[in-house]
């Protein structure tokens, strides 16, 4: 306020107000005239604090401003009381930094005559008797020319202080005596450990396995600290159980033995306390900084400033005591407990790596330098272990120790000195298991249930109460609630409670979700029923809990199968549906009287019931012999050894995911925490007031800048987005995948039922011709598309070499291939088969009733099946086996064979046929006990050729649209089937996942099992450099290539498989472990997604980044995403709305990015000129900008279709860093042009807002000055167009405009500014003291008289009226402000500019044929 815009020195102005100091004296009756007591009603006095009573005496001299706020006034000062405060001053020319005007104008105004010290300055005339001064009758100005109080202090034998004092001094003894004790009684256990390196080491033989015929455990290698590793596994029949299903393979489970002690218990509790303790005492002096605990500041000595002081070390300790509670909260508890060995302890401490699994990787050396920081850090403090306590119990009938972990049950084994997990080997082969049929005795039954626990998965879902405090447990909570307490604190308990709000009820959404979705799991894992169990020779009515690998138990229609189980004798129909997702029940078939191998994942899945299935039929068979084998099962796997349990165990205990997103996330919080440090430094350098209001701007500005309602925001999208896909009947069991389905670069299928309909069709046969003359070779008739066309021969195979069965109601169940073949035959199945027949058919054509007296059911592994089927006519014995047709060519009598063979199958297979060959002999009059013990071979090899049986497996109508948008949107398809690879091909092509005229190179084995390629359309072998030239990108005209399951298989054994998998288009004959691996292969290139059925994808789903099982089946919970519509369209919906998902993140996470750089820049001006906004202001901008705003853009919709381009998953990529940093500097720029233009207006110089005259700790009084206004309307005019900004892009989201809550409620933001900033003096513009002012200046300068309520202005103006013409002006600037960031974000950070560069510097990305 120095010289105007002319460089004039700026002339004093009248100034009105309460402008003279106060007067104190010694005896009120000195107050002048109207200023005394003469100033009260009759009876009345004025006391100490200018208020007018009858009764003075209770007012505290606390209250006297005659104290100058010390907290022991001088002597000098004793005996002084104020006269009533000079109100209405008006002082021309007024010099606000010569105060011995303001000093003489008042004495002379008020007829303070002579000279009247200034407080304490006391006057050299004395009376010697008292030490006052005589002068003037002792008459002191005080109020405004009062020294600086000397700081006030604690005595600290303040009660609080003592009480304060004696809980620290007790906490400190506690923990100091607990250490010492600690350490002396774990010296031993300490010396051992490192001293024994087996402590830390996990073995391979974790697994204690118990044979069945003794269940003595085997001895295992001991590991005393009882380091268990999740790859510790028994391997039996080429598989392998693993014994923490949930755990990565080779992830070591590290054990600590810990036992109870009353000294630390007490530690513990005192630890407890001390945490509670800490909110209470910021409880406290929050609650006496608003005077709820009396007057304000009572327990600071009624200083406010001393109050601020006392806070802050306060809230400092305690964030740092709860940080470290935080972060070791899963530790502390076992830390005031005794370390021992595990095989001593009451309680066991389990700590589990995390393995994350990546999703992509960043190139830039930047983020790998800062993931490889986080890394370490995270090492370093152990955060990269899950830690677990579980409560050691003993066997009440043998007192083993066990404990259960992870729904598992690990028993110290004495012999090895080892927990672990017991599995009971019950023999690999089928004689083997038959050999249990007798069950077992209830002294051995109790022993194994005593290693294995109850057969009950018990799933712990904690209670909303318990998830809610597990929720609020976490570190981001703490700092959410930690800076919400400042803001309770320091007069903005507003905001502070409207953020708790929407904190929590973030976290309640969060807790009700995962709560449901658990309590989901619970019941599907936990159930038990009555079942009827084989012990002691006799039948038992026991509970399904009961029940023990190597127990007998009947099965019954409509029971759940309570484990895995071999099936050993019974016509059994299981619906796995709620397991696999498999569409149709199953029919499973007794194991073999032979010695073949079983597997369940294999060949013996027919063979196996699965645990979590139901039972449709259950029926007994009479066998040949005249016997009854009812329908029972043998009992092999309990709990979680289970396949469902594995599957219980993986949703429980899911692998953490690493996806790009969630890493530069984390970076960027920590960037954001280096800026809050810098802004945190500027807040305390420019801030030119006492410490700790400095203190609480700086955090105030650290809090705004990383908004506690960032990770809110950032998971808003995916919740929206999971709801919009609820809608279109696709089911979310993961949020975190929707954003992955963002992502997605490849897509994989599976072919029948997913790309094509569920059933077949009978197509035709083509029947083969031997005229019995040798030296004429065999040859095929014509093709025949009626079936009843077709020879005898074919239509009795049809009839009988199937596994198809009837349940009640008349439904059929079996392959869907059998099911469409038998239908075609018009055949029956007797309800009461011939006793010693697996199955009756009766043919109605022939007139005759056909026994299957032997069956090999189909095996993925030879693609064939055949039944071995009696002929009444004759008595002979009739083999028939059906399969794939370059299987059963193994299987066939050459001399049968036509040469053209394959050509014609391939002929057919090429138009999309799915080919069945048909082989056949004639046993004669045979026996059944004859060929009891014939192997599948000795049935099978040497058949006649019959012929094929075509069928076709019809597109989906919906098919080509929806892999034709999956194209457009630059997502490569992929098929991976089990059916042939020629009608892989034809389908691919039929489908679009390949063009029709592209030429495909198959890829096959060879007998001699080399590896060659053919030309699928020419049948003609090509060289391995031809395929060479397709691989490295060489090759002329448009080629694709397939390859079978077997040529996959080689190419992995020969480690080549890689450089194929991204130019095979379809992989044919894969089985599903095959699958899995397949996926797997394309995960390691990028995001990819499998798409099947059910089934045999069940592996592929779960495995893929992105899972979508099309099945409405309860169990599809296999798979992140559920789809009941069974349309491909699915996964487009799936697409569209997950990359909606990313694009919205993105949006919440930018627009409170730029929230906060906005309110970094308004920060930096206000410490700068050490003014703020308002609190109306702040309450705006925090509770209804911010918020509401950040709820709008998350509800921006879909785009309509997938564009061609995916949206960034990089925080830190070009496009963000484009938005976020172009935004940031145009605002920054005119928010700096605002202020120069507002220096070069006359009306603003001379009135420029001075700091010094005014308390800036008392924050809420700092806007009524035109700096303060011209930051508050052009940063309201920023933060309402930050949502605009990132509210635009229409690739993934649908344009801006069609977000209307959010553009209505900018349209309405903007127009209020506008009015407060435009319209005149008005009631709305004075709540947030913008153009407005004192009553009494209106009054007087402007001529305007506010019918409304305006608490006086706190500046040397009073008012901040900005003139209309510049408030034209200056909306112009905020105009052109949020014009020029629009336009930035068009046509630089989105499409002209953006397009332009990213063709021309396309970054590093996969690179695949669409």
């Amino acid at each position: 306020n120095e010289v105007d815009v002319d460089g004039r020195p700026c002339p004093l102005r009248t100034r009105t107000g309460a402008l003279c100091p106060q007067l104190c004296v010694s005896d009120v009756a000195l107050c002048p005239q109207g200023y005394g007591n003469d100033l009260c009603p009759t009876g009345e006095k004025l006391c100490i604090d200018g208020s007018c009573s009858s009764a003075c005496g209770d007012i505290p001299a606390r209250k006297n401003p005659c104290g100058c706020g010390f907290q022991f006034p001088p002597e000098q000062a004793a005996g002084l009381v104020p006269c009533a405060s000079f109100l209405d001053v008006t002082i021309d020319h007024y010099n606000a930094k010569d105060p011995s005007q303001t000093i003489d104008f008042c004495a002379d105004k008020f007829n303070v005559s002579g000279i009247v010290p200034i407080w304490g300055r006391w006057s050299a005339e004395q009376d010697l008797a008292t030490n006052l001064p005589i002068s003037n009758g002792r008459r002191f100005w005080a109020g405004k020319q009062c020294p600086k109080a000397p700081k006030y202090h604690y005595k600290y034998n303040e009660p609080l202080w003592l009480g304060v004092f004696a809980c620290s001094g007790a906490e400190a003894i506690i923990l100091a005596i607990w250490v010492v004790y600690k350490y002396f009684r774990e010296k031993t256990v300490k010396r051992l450990r490192r001293k024994e390196s087996g402590f830390t080491t996990a073995t391979a033989a974790a697994v204690a396995v118990a044979n069945a015929k003794d269940t003595k455990p085997l001895s295992g290698k001991l590991i005393d600290d009882a380091s268990l590793s999740s790859a510790s596994k028994e391997k039996r029949s080429g598989t392998s159980a693993s014994a923490t299903a949930g755990a990565d393979e080779g992830t070591e489970l590290r054990l600590k033995g810990f036992k109870n002690d009353v000294l630390g218990w007490i530690g513990f509790v005192s630890v407890l306390a001390v945490s509670l303790g800490w909110f209470v005492f910021l409880g406290f002096w929050t609650g006496d900084y608003y005077g709820t605990l009396g007057e304000v500041a009572s327990l600071a000595h009624y200083n406010s400033s001393l109050l601020d002081e006392t806070l802050i070390p306060i809230w400092i300790f305690a964030t740092t005591w709860l940080v470290v509670c935080c972060t070791f909260q899963d530790r502390i508890r076992n830390y005031f407990r005794i370390e021992c060995l595990p095989a001593e302890g009451t309680c066991v401490q389990i700590e589990r790596e995390l393995v994350e699994l990546r999703m992509a990787s960043s190139t830039s050396m930047f983020v790998r330098l800062a993931k490889r920081a986080e890394e370490n850090f995270v090492k370093l403090i152990r955060a990269n272990y899950h830690v677990k306590t579980c409560k050691i119990e003993r066997i009440p009938r043998t007192g083993q120790r066990y404990f259960n972990y992870m729904c598992t049950r690990y028993v110290f084994n004495e012999s090895s000195a080892q927990y672990s997990p017991y599995q009971f080997d019950l023999g690999s082969t089928h004689n083997q298991l038959k050999s249990h049929a007798g069950g077992l005795s209830s002294d051995e039954a109790g022993a194994r249930f005593d290693l294995v626990g109850p057969n009950f998965i018990s799933v712990d879902v904690p209670s909303y109460f318990m998830a809610f405090a597990l929720e609020m447990s976490q570190f981001f909570y703490l700092y959410q609630f930690m800076v919400m307490w400042l803001y309770y604190y320091w007069n903005y308990y507003i905001i502070g409670v409207i953020d708790t709000c929407i904190i929590l009820l973030s976290a309640i959404v969060k807790v009700v979700v995962r709560v449901r979705s658990e309590l989901r799991v619970k019941r599907m894992a936990e159930h038990s029923e009555a079942c009827s169990i084989l012990r002691d020779g006799e039948w038992q009515e026991l509970s399904t809990i009961d029940l023990v690998p190597g127990d007998v138990f009947r099965v019954a229609a409509g029971m759940h199968v309570p484990c895995d189980a071999v099936v050993l004798g019974g016509n059994i129909v299981s619906d796995e549906s709620s397991l696999t997702g498999e569409p149709l029940p199953i029919r499973k078939f007794p194991i073999h009287d032979d010695d073949g191998i079983h597997d369940k994942s294999g060949a013996g899945k027919i063979n196996t019931l699965f645990a979590g299935t139901s039972v449709s039929q259950a029926q007994a068979v009479t066998t040949s012999d005249g016997s009854v084998s009812e329908p029972i099962g043998l009992c092999v796997h309990t709990g979680t050894q289970t396949d469902k349990g594995q599957l219980v165990q993986e949703i429980l205990f899911p692998q953490p995911i690493s996806f790009i997103f969630n890493e530069q996330l984390r970076l960027v919080f920590g960037i954001l925490i280096l800026y809050a440090i810098l802004v945190f430094i500027l807040a305390m350098v420019f801030y030119q007031t006492q410490p700790s209001a400095s203190w609480f701007y700086a955090m105030f500005s650290c809090s705004q800048l990383i908004s506690p309602l960032l990770p809110a925001a950032l998971v808003m999208g995916q919740s929206v987005a999971a709801n919009r896909l609820k809608k279109k009947q696709i089911y979310c069991v993961n949020l975190d995948r929707v954003i992955m389905a963002g992502k997605v670069q490849m897509f994989c299928f599976d072919k029948t039922g997913t790309l094509t309909k569920e059933g077949l069709e009978f197509y035709g046969g083509l029947c083969a011709h031997n005229s019995g003359d040798d030296t004429k070779a065999p040859s095929f008739d014509s093709f025949v598309d009626s079936f009843s066309a077709l020879p005898d021969l074919m239509r009795t195979a049809a009839s009988t070499c199937h596994a198809v069965a009837e349940v009640e109601g008349g439904l059929m169940i079996g392959n869907p291939v059998d099911i469409e073949m038998f239908r075609t035959t018009q055949c029956q199945i007797s309800t009461t088969p011939t006793p010693g027949a697996l199955d009756t058919i009766m043919v109605p054509d022939l007139g005759l009733q056909l026994d299957v007296i032997k069956r090999f059911e189909f095996l993925h592994s030879r693609a064939s099946m055949s039944v071995a089927v009696r002929d009444p006519r004759d008595g002979h014995v009739h083999v028939f086996v059906k399969g794939s047709f370059e299987k059963i060519k193994e299987h066939l009598d050459n001399s049968t064979v036509p040469d053209n063979y394959m050509q014609a199958a391939n002929s057919m297979a090429r138009q999309g046929g799915y080919v069945l060959a048909v082989g056949h002999r004639d046993l004669g009059d045979i026996e059944l006990s004859d060929m009891q013990n014939w192997s599948r071979d000795d049935m099978e090899n040497g058949s006649a050729l019959v012929g094929f049986i075509v069928f076709k497996n019809l597109l989906k109508p919906d098919t080509p649209e929806a892999i034709a948008k999956l194209k457009d949107g630059s997502t490569r398809t992929v098929m991976i089937t089990g059916d042939t690879a020629l009608t892989g091909v034809f389908i691919a092509k039929g489908a679009g996942l390949m063009n029709e005229s592209a030429t495909v190179y198959l890829g096959d084995l060879t007998k001699a099992g080399d590896l060659y390629w053919t030309d699928v359309d020419k049948e003609e072998v090509v060289s391995q450099s031809v395929i060479d030239t397709v691989i490295d990108g060489r090759a002329d005209g448009d080629v694709e290539l397939a390859m079978t399951g077997k040529a996959y298989n080689h190419l992995e054994d020969v480690g080549l498989i890689c450089q194929y998998v991204l130019f095979t288009r379809v992989f044919a004959r894969m089985l599903p472990n095959d699958k899995v691996s397949c996926v797997q292969l394309h995960m390691e290139r990028g995001i990819t997604a499998m798409c099947g059925d059910g089934g045999n994808d069940c592996g592929a789903l779960r495995a893929a980044h992105v899972g979508l099982a099309l099945s409405d089946a309860e169990a599809s919970i296999v798979s992140p995403f559920s789809s009941s519509d069974r349309s491909i369209n699915s996964c487009v919906e799936l697409m569209i709305q997950g990359r909606s998902a990313l694009a919205t993140s993105f949006a919440g996470y930018l627009y409170l990015i730029l929230y906060g750089q906005t309110m970094t820049f308004l920060k930096i001006f206000s410490f700068y000129f050490s003014n703020t906004a308002s609190s109306n202001t702040w309450i705006w901008v925090d509770a209804f900008i911010n918020t509401i705003m950040s709820i709008c853009v998350a509800y921006s919709g879909p785009a309509t279709k997938l564009s061609k381009h995916r949206p960034t998953a990089r925080i830190l990529g070009p496009q963000v860093l484009a938005t976020a940093l172009g935004t940031v500097f145009i605002n920054f720029t005119f928010l700096a042009g605002a202020f120069g233009w507002l220096y070069r207006k006359s009306w603003f110089r001379c009135n420029e807002f001075d700091s010094s005259t005014t308390d800036i700790a008392k924050w809420w009084l700092l806007a009524d000055n035109y700096e303060a206004s011209i930051l508050a309307i052009v940063c309201l005019f920023q933060f309402v167009n930050n949502a605009m900004v990132v509210n635009f892009g229409f690739y993934f989201r649908r344009r801006w405009y069609r977000n209307y809550a959010l553009v209505f409620l900018w349209a309405v933001y903007v127009a209020i500014i506008s009015i407060v900033l435009l319209a005149p003096t008005n009631w709305l513009g004075c709540r947030f003291r913008l153009n407005c002012g004192s009553k009494s200046v209106l009054a007087s300068e402007f001529d305007i008289h506010p019918s409304f309520s305006i608490e006086d202005y706190n500046s040397d103006i009073g008012h901040n009226i900005i003139p209309n013409d510049s408030r034209y002006e200056l909306w112009g600037i905020c105009i052109a402000n949020m014009c020029a960031t629009i336009l930035w974000q068009l046509i630089f950070a989105l499409y002209p500019v953006h397009s332009t560069l990213r063709k021309k510097r396309p970054l590093r990305r996969l690179q695949v044929k669409l």
